[in-house]
């Protein structure tokens, strides 16, 4: 059934002009692996046709990629190509679709091979403005080094300048880790009886949204669904409103979830969901 539904979807991408790949755990970075096919580049007009082509996914992550050609066909280059490749963590027998938008920007769907299509980025994917490129460190990077030095608090002579701008750099970045998390903006809360028939948004993510009425499109992290729900604005605050019921039910919610809201697109969520612990209570005599 997901296959139906991901094929279904395959197809109507073929009508804007695109074409798939499958990712065996073989050779990823062959030339082969890397290459356009011929069909698509022949209707590639010239005014949309660069040498560089941008790869972007569902959650608003991309890649640029350089595109050189050899006696048959083009192809993708390695650098670029990789880091997609890795970021993503492919290479399990994912179907991915590229759909050209044009001036050759390309939209990705990625489905597992269960057919079930990932929304949310592989948990190893950099977080916002945190390249893993030469002359730039990850979070994790620094992470490393400030504890090597002895950790918050204790500073080699000679070297006070160097750690505190390291741990100024850390404190910084795990500041963004906790607002903005998989390259989205996000916001938790945990649920109440209250919030199973409509949901009040955070003041402090107000700003990402807009004050009007709106509908938003809500996706399961799991791919099991998605519901349009209703924003409305009520004495200054925005509350999801018709259709948050349906969605309650149908994913479901139940009060003492903890649920995450990430931010994947101006009208567009995804909704990942940790389960309330069932609290034992023994009496003794």
């Amino acid at each position: 059934m997901e296959w139906n539904r991901g094929f279904g979807r395959v197809k109507e991408e073929r009508k804007s002009s695109s074409f798939f790949k499958i990712f065996h755990s073989a050779d990823l970075s062959s030339e082969s692996m890397r290459g356009i096919p011929y069909d698509f580049m022949k209707n590639v007009s010239k005014e949309d046709f660069s040498c560089k082509m941008v790869i972007r996914t569902k959650w608003g992550r991309s890649w640029e990629v350089d595109i050189s050609m050899n006696p048959r066909f083009y192809y993708m280059e390695k650098s670029g190509w990789n880091q997609f490749v890795s970021d993503n963590a492919l290479g399990s027998n994912e179907f991915v679709t590229f759909t050209h938008s044009g001036l050759m920007c390309f939209n990705v769907n990625i489905y597992r091979e269960s057919g079930k299509e990932i929304v949310l980025p592989h948990a190893t994917t950099p977080f916002s403005g945190i390249k893993n490129e030469e002359g730039e460190r990850s979070y994790k990077d620094v992470k490393k080094e400030d504890e090597s030095m002895g950790g918050v608090g204790h500073v080699e002579i000679g070297e006070s300048s160097r750690g505190a701008a390291l741990r100024k750099k850390k404190a910084e970045k795990h500041k963004r880790r906790k607002k903005v998390k998989y390259g989205v903006p996000r916001f938790k809360i945990t649920i109440t009886k209250s919030y199973l028939k409509s949901l009040p948004i955070p003041t402090f993510f107000d700003k990402y949204l807009k004050s009007e009425s709106k509908v938003y499109k809500i996706h399961h992290s799991e791919g099991d669904g998605s519901w349009e729900v209703l924003s409305l604005v009520h004495q200054a605050h925005i509350v999801l409103s018709r259709g948050w019921i349906k969605l309650a039910r149908e994913y479901p919610l139940a009060v003492g979830d903890r649920c995450t809201f990430h931010l994947v697109k101006p009208t567009e969520f995804v909704l990942t969901s940790k389960k309330a612990k069932a609290i034992e209570i023994s009496i003794s005599d």
